[in-house]
């Protein structure tokens, strides 16, 4: 069925991004179950009438802010695994400094404690953020480490469980940051930190004489 004049005209005046945007706001201050779709079209300042050519139902409006906020991140950073011709070293550091730096200065740096505190009562949400977010960023950091023991980079390794330590403490960061860093004395700054996790992380997997003398 053709869009009447006035729902042609809505689309042209809303622009989805304002609604994600302020349906990110509403779930991170309410969580989910407490923020209804008449409420997110409120904080964007558009008819409850106009959400919805956009949105069927909240359900749709969350998966949208998570691509939006968080999956979008998880595809831009496999397309520059796919693209990089440099060392593993160089492509870990690009990744840490580039892509998670970004999203931690981001609003959506909150979706990670969201997804934990729904994750009981919502499990299909939560399956679907473990799948596209958390399990694919497993999954590409495992290739990276693998790449790096491949071309002779990095030091033979558990790849599987180095890479989920690895994924635990950068997961576990926003998460702490948006639930219990106002309480910290001594709140974390992320390039630091990313810095910290650089030189750990490379010299724990960094080929050694000793690792090369038992070769």
């Amino acid at each position: 069925m053709p869009q009447t004049s006035t729902a042609r005209r809505i689309r042209r005046e809303v622009c989805p991004q304002q609604l994600t945007a302020a349906a990110l706001e509403l779930f991170l201050a309410r969580g989910y179950a407490s923020t209804r779709m008449e409420d997110v079209a409120r904080a964007a300042g558009v008819s409850k009438g106009a959400i919805y050519l956009y949105f069927p139902n909240k359900e749709a409006l969350f998966h949208a802010v998570i691509r939006e906020g968080v999956v979008a991140r998880v595809e831009e950073a496999e397309a520059t695994v796919a693209a990089h011709r440099g060392s593993a070293r160089d492509l870990l550091d690009r990744l840490m400094h580039g892509v998670l730096l970004d999203f931690w200065g981001s609003p959506s740096s909150g979706i990670p404690k969201l997804m934990i505190a729904e994750a009981r009562a919502f499990p299909e949400l939560a399956r679907d953020y473990f799948e596209s977010v958390s399990l694919r960023a497993r999954e590409l950091m495992e290739r990276i480490l693998q790449r790096g023991v491949d071309e002779g980079e990095f030091r033979a390794m558990d790849v599987h469980n180095t890479a989920r330590a690895i994924m635990a403490a950068l997961e576990h960061q926003p998460v702490l940051y948006h639930s219990l860093g106002e309480h910290d004395p001594q709140p974390m700054e992320p390039r630091p930190f990313v810095d910290a996790m650089m030189e750990l992380v490379t010299q724990g997997v960094a080929r050694t004489q000793a690792t090369d003398a038992g070769d």
